[in-house]
């Protein structure tokens, strides 16, 4: 599953989520968008966004697959 397809099914857009997480929408799209990888994420980064979906970092950095 796709990172984009997950956050939709969580009942999030890119820019919902990154109001919650406190995040760069733009930065966040880069993401969902598949350009930029998880695994090369600044940590707080990702923190923020797992915290937000409720899931662990390395559940997130299982999108990059």
């Amino acid at each position: 599953m796709k990172f984009v397809d997950y956050i939709r099914e969580k009942g999030f857009t890119a820019k919902s989520l990154a109001e919650k997480s406190g995040v760069s929408v733009r930065s966040l799209e880069c993401y969902t968008s598949g350009r930029f990888k998880w695994r090369n994420a600044r940590l707080w980064f990702a923190e923020a966004i797992a915290e937000s979906l409720e899931i662990s970092t390395k559940k997130l950095m299982e999108f990059d697959d």
